[in-house]
Parts: C-alpha cells; sequence; structure tokens
C-alpha cells in the first residue's frame, strides 16, 4: 500500500513536469523551423543535473513515505473503548505562598518609606517562587487489574501549566468493575481524586473517564 502511494505521488509529479519540458521543447523547434534555424545536435544531459533532480525528488518523496502508513491502534469490533480524557493541574514542586511574599514585601516597603523617600521591592525573592508543578499520575483497574499506569507531565516551559491526560484502553462487553486514581503531588500515597464503578458494557461501546468540575472528582461515563 504504501509503495502504491510513492508511485502514484511520483507519477503525479513526473506527468506534468515531462508535460511542460516536451511544450518548451516542441515551442523551441517550431520557433527554430520558422526562422530557418538547423536543429541543434542532441546533447547529452549533464550528470549533476540529474543527481539534482533526484535528490529534489527524493526530497517531495520522504514526507510521503513516512505519512502514507502511520502506525494506529487495532481494537476487535467486538471489544468495546475505554478513554481516559482530562485536564489536571500537578500540586507545586515548591510549597510558595506569592500571596504571603508580596503581603509580606509592601508591609516592609511602606515601614520604610515612613524613614527613607527611596525604597525598592525586594522582586528577586518573588523571583525564586518557582512555579514548576508536579506531574499527574493516574491509575486505572479494569476488573482488578492494573490496565494503565502512567504519569502525564505539565504543560508550559516552565513546567507551570496543566497536564493533558488522554489514553485508550481496549475493555470487554459485560459487567467491568472500573477505579481510576489520580495523584498530583509527585507521590502515591494517597490519591487525590478516585472513582470506582461498576458498569454494563456493550459489544462497540466507549466509555470515558473525565473530570467533572461540578461534582470536584473524577467520572465515569
Amino acid at each position: 500500500m504504501k509503495m502504491a502511494i510513492i508511485l502514484a505521488t511520483l507519477f503525479a509529479f513526473l506527468i506534468p513536469v515531462a508535460f511542460v519540458l516536451w511544450r518548451e521543447w516542441r515551442k523551441g523547434r517550431e520557433k527554430d523551423a520558422r526562422e530557418g534555424i538547423a536543429p541543434k545536435k542532441k546533447e547529452p544531459v549533464p550528470i549533476w543535473g540529474v543527481l539534482r533532480a533526484t535528490f529534489a525528488l527524493l526530497i517531495l518523496l520522504a514526507p510521503v513515505y513516512f505519512i502514507s502508513d502511520p502506525p494506529y491502534a487495532h481494537y476487535n469490533p467486538d471489544d468495546s473503548l475505554l478513554k481516559v480524557a482530562f485536564k489536571q493541574s500537578g500540586q507545586r514542586v515548591e510549597d510558595c505562598d506569592e500571596g504571603g511574599l508580596i503581603r509580606q514585601e509592601g508591609e516592609r516597603y511602606r515601614g520604610e518609606l515612613k524613614d527613607a523617600r527611596r525604597v525598592q521591592m525586594d522582586i528577586a525573592r518573588l523571583a525564586k517562587c518557582s512555579r514548576e508543578r508536579h506531574p499527574v499520575m493516574v491509575e486505572v483497574y479494569i476488573d482488578g487489574e492494573k490496565a494503565l499506569d502512567r504519569s502525564y507531565a505539565p504543560t508550559g516551559l516552565k513546567k507551570d501549566m496543566a497536564s493533558y491526560v488522554y489514553s485508550e484502553l481496549s475493555l470487554k462487553p459485560g459487567e467491568r468493575r472500573i477505579k481510576a486514581l489520580m495523584y498530583n503531588a509527585g507521590t502515591k500515597d494517597k490519591s487525590a481524586y478516585a472513582i470506582e464503578k461498576t458498569v454494563e458494557v456493550a459489544p462497540g461501546d466507549v466509555k470515558v473517564i473525565w473530570f467533572s468540575d461540578k461534582a470536584g472528582n473524577l467520572a465515569l461515563d
């Protein structure tokens, strides 16, 4: 299949190029005939030109080769699917009370301002307050067996934004006991959120574990 796509792309590229070259060659022959100029002898094609054309063609075909047959997850059509999809933020790596630091610095500033007209706020103290967050770790158990144990890194240049959780798990039809645990403090001593639920799964069903802001916990539908 991949080779067929590559060949089709190759012909789709060569046919228009060949047509344009043939049309230009024909126009040149007709012009020479009108002006009474004898046809020129055929000159050998320079090797360097062939190599350049070949290299350019390989560059064009390389993306086709790599994207024409992307990997995909195959599921039995009689099976069902369990998706884990939500966005959550891990706790701060360093417990830093920015609001408290700002209040302390403001009080110091007002106190020193009474004694001196010129005083600067110590912004460096705030800069040392790391905003990096822990990864969000998720475990999923199906009928008591661990089906997922994965860590999702925080986003952002400073790793200070939310983690995006997404995974797909094959699920057999029938009655299934599903349990999901989420950790956000860098350890698995205690889960931050958890859900355990028995669901009836029909062939081809898609169940989703998500985070309900209204309930403030994981949900399973």
